[in-house]
């Protein structure tokens, strides 16, 4: 039993060091350290069922579907957003913001808002920045929901047909389907600001797009852009049943949205 413990403690422990690392190949490793821990766990406490070992390695991927129904759908959230002016987080809450800030910048961005909007226990911050030459707006949000926070980079063209085009190195897929008229293009691996700049601007080129094709904004209007695009985006939604109106401008997920979500979480617990 000791030696079975120790194992089980020495796979613990490889697994923690791995997802410490940067490296999303050597973060997989330790994933799958951690699978290997719980299946052992399952095995040896049914006395060598390998069923019970795969069962308890479910448990991995049964557990975010809990926490939807009992979390998630219990939510609401406003059909309304209003992306409004405020203040910068301080440097402990987000210490890349004047790196992120700077590398914008040297790459000819110019800083046009600090602002912001609230969903329940979701809290977004985004500094604006705005290209004129090449018609791009960049943003730099820090999203918090409770204890947990993220901070990802966007980079956005419009053209005058309505069409917008993002690409993002944001980790997670995304809560919710996009719009026909709003593509997104993932660059995860971004190394820098640069980095993902050159992949959006693949990303303009595959669709044949020069800035000429983009629609000049108004560098203080960019707030009114992403306000107006969050409320296509769920009225999107809740035309194709992710979403659903509970009353008062306030919206729900579905339990086909719940569904939705659940293959969302699935998919970055395997890519991870």
């Amino acid at each position: 039993m000791l030696e079975k413990f120790l194992l089980l403690a020495a796979i613990v422990i490889f697994a923690y060091a791995c997802r410490t690392f940067a490296n999303r190949y050597i973060a997989k490793l330790g994933w799958i350290a951690m699978l290997v821990a719980t299946y052992l766990v399952g095995f040896w406490l049914s006395s060598g069922s390998q069923v019970a070992g795969g069962l308890s390695v479910g448990l991995w991927f049964v557990l975010p579907w809990l926490e939807i129904i009992g979390r998630v759908r219990k939510l609401r959230f406003p059909a309304e957003n209003e992306v409004k002016h405020r203040f910068p987080p301080n440097s402990e809450v987000f210490p890349d913001l004047n790196e992120l800030s700077h590398e914008a910048e040297e790459a000819g961005f110019v800083e046009t808002d600090n602002a912001g909007w609230k969903w329940e226990e979701s809290d977004h911050f985004v500094r604006l920045f705005y290209h004129e030459e090449s018609r791009t707006q960049a943003a730099i949000t820090l999203a918090q929901q409770v204890e947990f926070a993220i901070s990802y980079v966007s980079l956005t063209s419009r053209t005058g047909d309505g069409c917008t085009y993002t690409t993002s190195n944001y980790p997670f897929s995304y809560s919710m389907k996009f719009t026909p008229m709003h593509r997104v293009n993932r660059y995860v691996d971004a190394l820098s600001f640069d980095d993902l700049l050159g992949s959006h601007q693949e990303f303009m080129a595959i669709h044949a797009l020069e800035p000429t094709d983009l629609v000049v904004m108004d560098a203080e209007e960019l707030p009114i852009f992403i306000q107006k695009e969050m409320r296509h985006q769920i009225d999107h939604n809740v035309t194709v049943g992710v979403l659903e109106p509970v009353g008062e401008g306030l919206f729900r997920y579905t339990w086909r949205g719940c569904f939705f979500l659940w293959g969302q979480v699935l998919k970055d617990m395997l890519r991870v």
